[in-house]
């Protein structure tokens, strides 16, 4: 299994969410289009006639064409010289998809080669968008490759025969025509766009965020998700299943994110059932306590009963007592990965 901080963050999943967005906006689009052969592939190619660009305004892909290549470069995966050179490579050979075999053509090329304005450089756009900014790219070799500042932050252009586009997420606004590339963000940006997606119920855009953003910025999603007020309103039901897998897979973030078990103690003394009350009075009384140890405990702790009181609801006197007393970690973290995987209660060896 892929290591969690360190994998690539633009995987299957990431690019399949552009592709629904593209496909909801009533475009055509092709993602891992082949060019030349399979290790030349670009991420996205998004199909956009002269109607359909009317539906783009206003969105942060409003400078599209009738054919785009739109590539991502993560954080673990800046964009280089190489790279940008190998993007433009793959960029041009949308012009040259007219001499392949029309029995290795899918439906999208036999589409798309019948109309020689495909061909023209000025008719298609090249658009990479990266996680880091490419400093060397955009600063030192500026002049030569032809990339300035437009007037939208984060966004740059080079007006070359093959029109180009670099959008670095993090230094876009929280406007709604940036919404699409602003779960890619880091930091602050990142930080006051997930609020923002709790605050409006931009829930399609939270899901990318803790889909991809746990591996690239963990810190920030759990703090933002973990600190609002009224949790149980605030994050839908059914995002629940994207951090619980995460916890599954990494169950060491619990003790590299301080935050996040900060929080986990503030949402539990929040609670209004009988178990949350409960579990705030372990929590005061652990709060005396003192010792790495003990507040790795009272972490581990916390997090097992807010796990138990999401998936089963009130949880018995008995239980509750049980894991106070445990004081074995690695017996608090198979608990945990028991609730995970189990169904109901009494599948859970808690005694």
């Amino acid at each position: 299994m892929t290591n969690a901080w360190t994998a690539e963050p633009f995987d299957d999943s990431t690019k399949a969410f552009y592709q629904q967005l593209f496909t909801r906006w009533g475009l055509r689009v092709e993602s891992q289009l082949v060019i030349f052969f399979r290790s030349r592939t670009i991420d996205l190619v998004v199909h956009c006639a002269e109607a359909e660009r009317l539906r783009l305004a206003g969105t942060v892909f409003s400078h599209f064409r009738l054919l785009n290549a739109l590539e991502f470069k993560g954080v673990h995966d800046p964009l280089t010289l190489t790279d940008y050179n190998r993007i433009l490579l793959r960029a041009w050979g949308l012009g040259a998809l007219r001499g392949r075999s029309k029995s290795r053509q899918s439906d999208f090329l036999k589409q798309i080669t019948q109309d020689e304005r495909y061909q023209l450089p000025s008719q298609r756009t090249v658009t990479i968008v990266c996680v880091t900014r490419p400093e060397r790219i955009l600063d030192e070799l500026h002049t030569e490759l032809g990339f300035a500042a437009t007037a939208e932050p984060g966004i740059y252009h080079s007006s070359q025969s093959l029109p180009q586009w670099i959008i670095h997420p993090t230094e876009l606004p929280l406007t709604p025509k940036n919404y699409p590339l602003l779960p890619l963000a880091r930091g602050e940006k990142l930080a006051q766009f997930i609020e923002l997606c709790l605050q409006e119920g931009l829930t399609d855009y939270l899901q990318l965020i803790v889909d991809i953003g746990l591996m690239t910025d963990p810190d920030v999603i759990w703090r933002k998700l973990m600190e609002m007020n009224d949790m149980k309103t605030m994050i839908r039901e059914d995002t629940w299943p994207y951090i619980e897998e995460y916890l599954r897979s990494v169950p060491e973030v619990l003790e590299k994110i301080p935050t996040f078990q900060e929080a986990l103690a503030q949402r539990e003394r929040r609670g209004e059932q009988r178990g949350e009350q409960r579990g705030e009075q372990r929590g005061e009384q652990r709060g005396e306590q003192r010792g790495e140890q003990r507040g790795e405990l009272h972490a581990r702790r916390q997090t097992l009963l807010l796990l138990l009181q999401h998936k089963f609801g009130a949880i018995p006197d008995a239980i509750g007592d049980q894991i106070d007393r445990t004081e074995d970690l690695a017996q608090l973290d198979q608990w945990m990965l028991q609730v995970m995987d189990s169904d109901k209660l009494a599948e859970i060896n808690i005694k």
